[in-house]
């Protein structure tokens, strides 16, 4: 990564140089061929300045992801949350038999009802710990992106999602009243 850590192009030159250059040594008003090259070697640095843009850009948008990911890591090792539960382990799913495929998202699948909205209530729960605003707002954190997931979709999801907030809900709930805390009505997003 080190190598787009600052705003030289690849020829070593900044782009501001390299600007320079090019006004320095290319004739000012040209025809033909001339002409057609002094195009050529303006439309190469525009893309050479477009492509340095578009690192920087990912690599500035990267770290940000990788800061939260690690910081989300952290803590979740810190409140002794084990990630790697709430992530499928199994063959690839594009490698699954039409039956293996339907075992998954059976009742009790990996991905069915219980287990899946046991897994979303448990990273709220344990997330939340005895907090009961923590706990409301990872509550509000799992509608927000269950209508995210619906925008995305182009529409309402599958019944089986609707089912699995509606348990994860019920889940983080009873947390909430065991707490003493009131509960949302809401079930559907």
């Amino acid at each position: 990564m080190t190598e787009i850590t600052s705003t030289k192009l690849q020829s070593g030159f900044t782009k501001a140089q390299q600007d320079k250059s090019l006004e320095k040594t290319s004739p000012k008003k040209t025809s033909g061929a001339d002409a057609d090259q002094e195009e050529l070697q303006a439309a190469a640095v525009e893309i050479q300045s477009q492509r340095l843009d578009l690192l920087l850009s990912v690599k500035s948008e990267a770290n940000t992801a990788f800061t939260w990911q690690k910081g989300l890591q952290k803590r979740a090792a810190d409140q002794g949350v084990d990630l790697s539960t709430l992530q499928y382990q199994g063959k690839p799913i594009t490698d699954l038999s039409q039956g293996e495929a339907a075992a998954l998202v059976a009742e009790d699948g990996y991905f069915g009802v219980t287990k899946t909205s046991q897994r979303l209530a448990d990273f709220v729960i344990n997330g939340g710990g005895e907090d009961l605003k923590k706990l409301q707002a990872g509550r509000e954190g799992i509608i927000r992106g269950f209508k995210e997931a619906e925008k995305i979709w182009g529409g309402e999801l599958p019944e089986i999602s609707h089912q699995t907030l509606a348990k994860a809900l019920e889940l983080i709930d009873s947390r909430i009243r065991d707490l003493g805390g009131g509960v949302m009505v809401d079930v559907r997003a």
